[in-house]
């Protein structure tokens, strides 16, 4: 006798319309099929660690917004059935379910149904051996047309938006986030760079004449004027008077939601302080680049935001961690920022030198392209990490993707280059130290 499946609902069972008659309970059917209900999002992703379930369906849990908690759960238990229950069918949606490699998407009303009909085999006998409890949600309607909105032509896509970050000010966002514009642009794709430091954002003065909006025209009009819609690159400024930041703040979901649907590429840059504005652009973000500069101290707070972005339930497995301006003699390196970080996957991003600063303090960020930077060209190496396929040219030079948004596996071949020397000189390190205590 085939073993009977297990079901987990992380949400409140009432947001699931179980007939339109009333009839039926939801406990019943719950009863019936032994599905197991979760409605606080640290308890379901911690039941998803401890047990096996063939099937999670992810709705209106307490504490995490329920495409994060369907990502983590689906990262937690990659074997298991994941979906996310909402009657949001968006391409933003299906485009974020995808890179979180969810199962599929599914409507209250669609999930009830499914229940209702599981439910009524098992009271006619016919759900003995257990096969037939499970739904056949991958194969739905509703789930086939949520999933081919990411993979629609690309006026019905929605665009990739990367978040910049850092846990303190200086570690250098904007220029990280003005070069990773132009090279998104440089690779044919239709992009936008929001400035999100809504109360000190200088991009306007770093990008020089590039087209721009402010940002509170977006939020006035819902909609990016039409003659720079179809441009190849446009600023999305920051709000002219410090006092307007708190009423942009308010309004920046719909901002992101204007932006994603007319680009391919977002990029939105951050302030050092953060704030609610932090963590929504985390939770809409398909990939998220946070910033670690040379100080001990920006180590540290990199760490603090980190557990911040865990105790606010957003999942941190498209976070891809850098370290900015390495050097030879640079005081850390992606190890030791890996080390500091119980081993998470950290690239690192070049020095660039006094040429960055001085361009890009004269409004010339596309001349350091131009020239081939070596922060471009690391820049570059995150790109390749973190864009989709459909964002690469097709081109030898170009490093393949990785199949999943997210950090990044420790097996390029240069990096594992880098990582054997650097070991090699931290071994002799401790063996000398070893030797003298000795």
């Amino acid at each position: 006798m085939t073993k009977r499946k297990r079901y987990l609902l992380c949400g409140h069972g009432e947001s699931l319309p179980m007939a339109e008659d009333g009839t039926t309970s939801l406990s019943s059917v719950l009863e019936e099929l032994a599905v197991e209900v979760c409605a606080e999002a640290v308890s379901a992703r911690r039941r998803v660690n401890e047990e096996h379930f063939d099937f999670v369906w992810v709705s209106c849990c307490e504490g995490a917004e329920p495409i994060n908690l369907a990502a983590a759960c689906k990262r937690d238990s990659p074997q298991t059935a994941v979906y996310l229950v909402t009657a949001d069918r968006t391409g933003s949606v299906a485009s974020r379910a995808r890179a979180a490699e969810l199962d599929g998407i599914v409507s209250p009303a669609e999930l009830g149904e499914h229940l209702l009909k599981e439910a009524a085999r098992n009271v006619d006998g016919d759900g003995g051996d257990g096969e037939s409890v499970a739904l056949a949600l991958p194969d739905s309607e509703g789930v086939r047309q949520a999933l081919s909105a990411a993979k629609a032509p690309e006026e019905n896509r929605a665009g990739f938006l990367l978040t910049v970050v850092s846990g303190s000010g200086g570690a250098g966002k904007s220029t990280v986030a003005t070069l990773t514009a132009l090279l998104g642009a440089r690779r044919g794709l239709r992009t936008a760079l929001l400035d999100a430091d809504l109360q000190f954002g200088d991009l306007a003065a770093l990008m020089g004449d590039a087209p721009s909006v402010p940002v509170e025209e977006v939020v006035r009009t819902g909609a990016v004027p039409d003659g720079l819609s179809e441009a190849p690159l446009v600023l999305v400024s920051a709000p002219r008077a410090l006092e307007r930041s708190e009423v942009v703040a308010a309004s920046m979901g719909s901002v992101v939601d204007v932006l994603v649907a007319s680009f391919d590429f977002v990029i939105a840059n951050t302030g050092g302080g953060w704030d609610d504005v932090h963590l929504l652009l985390l939770e809409r973000a398909a990939a998220s680049l946070f910033l670690v500069d040379q100080r001990a101290s920006s180590v540290r707070a990199c760490r603090h935001a980190l557990d911040l972005c865990l105790r606010c339930g957003i999942a941190t497995g498209s976070f891809l961690l850098a370290v900015n301006r390495c050097t030879r003699h640079a005081p850390f390196t992606s190890i030791d920022v890996s080390s500091a970080l119980d081993g998470a996957h950290v690239a690192e991003l070049a020095d660039g030198g006094r040429e960055v600063e001085e361009l890009l303090g004269a409004g010339m960020a596309q001349s350091l392209v131009e020239a081939s930077s070596p922060l471009c060209i690391s820049i570059e190496g995150v790109l390749d990490e973190l864009l989709p396929l459909a964002s690469h040219p097709a081109s030898a030079g170009v490093q393949a993707p990785l199949a999943r948004i997210g950090l990044a596996p420790k097996t390029d071949a240069g990096l594992r280059g880098k990582q054997r020397k650097r070991k090699g000189r931290v071994s002799r390190r401790e063996a000398a130290l070893a030797k003298g205590a000795s």
